[in-house]
């Protein structure tokens, strides 16, 4: 069986490097990538399972890069990340990938077991 691969992009070093280590101990492959351009480069040339995505980056923020892997990589599922909810308010309600559960948001700050729990749901692990 090959191993899961996540990717964690994250313009904050100390984010992506937190989330890195939590998942390698659970057993992940993880990349990591600072925006959604050089997160589409990674995911290019890599094969990824599920990005953990912030909303607020440079270059190309999250909603931005969630639409690129809809279109380009619809298998790869998607938790997006932020801390301010009005940036992605409506969006649960109006978009079917959130409601077929391919896509969902996680708002700072994020417990570890909340994280793990739904990394493990949206790769269909019993959490």
């Amino acid at each position: 069986m090959n191993q899961v691969r996540i990717l964690v992009v994250d313009d904050n070093a100390m984010v992506r490097e937190s989330y890195n280590e939590l998942l390698r101990k659970r057993g992940y492959a993880v990349e990591q990538a600072t925006d959604g351009e050089q997160a589409l480069t990674v995911i290019g040339s890599k094969s990824i399972d599920l990005a953990i995505v912030d909303v607020m980056m440079p270059n190309m923020g999250g909603l931005e890069l969630r639409q690129r892997l809809l279109d380009e990589r619809p298998h790869v599922a998607t938790i997006l990340v932020t801390g301010q909810p009005d940036r992605v308010e409506g969006l649960v309600e109006d978009d079917p990938e959130f409601q077929s559960g391919r896509i969902s948001i996680l708002y700072k700050p994020i417990h570890p077991v909340k994280l793990l729990a739904e990394v493990d749901k949206h790769l269909g692990f019993a959490g």
